[in-house]
């Protein structure tokens, strides 16, 4: 009997030192948001993508969207309540002219209390020309992780001149990253929403593609949680070796 209870207040522990380490978890779904815009007036794009459950606790967010004249754009999203946000998109310019593109992805309804551990980065990048013409991209900072709508880390600081070469030519950046092994970096609680947002130019007529990138956070172990694994593992002890003292 003494050992039942012994195992009882093990789970009891472990229960609670795992809620205080958790973020927003078995909780309401969260909401999404997703804007784009560029220099073309009225091409400002605010949606609310529709959320699929893909039955491991993580949603699914994807879509094709057009403004003509300005841009087109395929999105894929992965997001996570605990929180995290990843996922991919392409960006094709629909304008002759150079344009300065924004596009931002907000999970909102999440909470982690602070201090956190936070860590992001960002895949190769490819831009494409598509019209025989150059291609060309400024940005800076290129990636830039959000929390409660304040940047908490930029990445990405390059200029790429345009470039003749016809249709198909290709210019590359390198993946990077910050909070390595993610997410290992100092950071802020969460009161109710992170996010990522991009910023870039893209000359006339030519495609950006990002295969990747991603932003998670995580509570700090608490010292209050720490005492409770601690607890745990002693009262763990105490039942394998009570058997053993009769």
């Amino acid at each position: 009997m003494k050992l039942r209870r012994v195992l009882i207040a093990v789970a009891a522990v472990f229960g609670f030192a795992h809620s205080a380490l958790a973020g927003t978890v078995g909780g309401p779904v969260p909401t999404f948001s997703l804007a784009i815009g560029s220099d073309v007036p009225g091409s400002t794009l605010s949606l609310s993508p529709t959320l699929t459950a893909n039955g491991d606790g993580t949603y699914s967010a994807s879509g094709t969207q057009e403004i003509g004249g300005a841009y087109s754009i395929l999105f894929d999203f992965t997001l996570n309540p605990d929180p995290s946000i990843a996922g991919s998109f392409t960006l094709t310019s629909l304008s002759s002219s150079t344009q300065t593109f924004s596009v931002s992805a907000t999970l909102g309804g999440v909470t982690v209390g602070g201090p956190s551990r936070v860590g992001g980065a960002f895949g190769e990048v490819t831009y494409r020309d598509l019209n025989d013409s150059t291609v060309g991209i400024g940005a800076n900072p290129f990636y830039s992780a959000r929390i409660d709508g304040n940047e908490i880390q930029p990445l990405g600081s390059f200029t790429f001149a345009p470039i003749a070469g016809g249709p198909g030519i290709t210019l590359t950046q390198g993946a990077e990253s910050f909070g390595d092994p993610i997410p290992n970096q100092a950071g802020p609680g969460v009161t109710s929403s992170i996010g990522v947002a991009f910023g870039f130019e893209l000359t006339g007529m030519d495609r950006i593609a990002l295969q990747h990138f991603e932003f998670v956070v995580v509570p700090e172990a608490s010292e209050l949680a720490l005492f409770a694994i601690c607890l745990a593992l002693i009262l763990c002890r105490f039942a394998r070796e009570r058997p053993s003292s009769r």
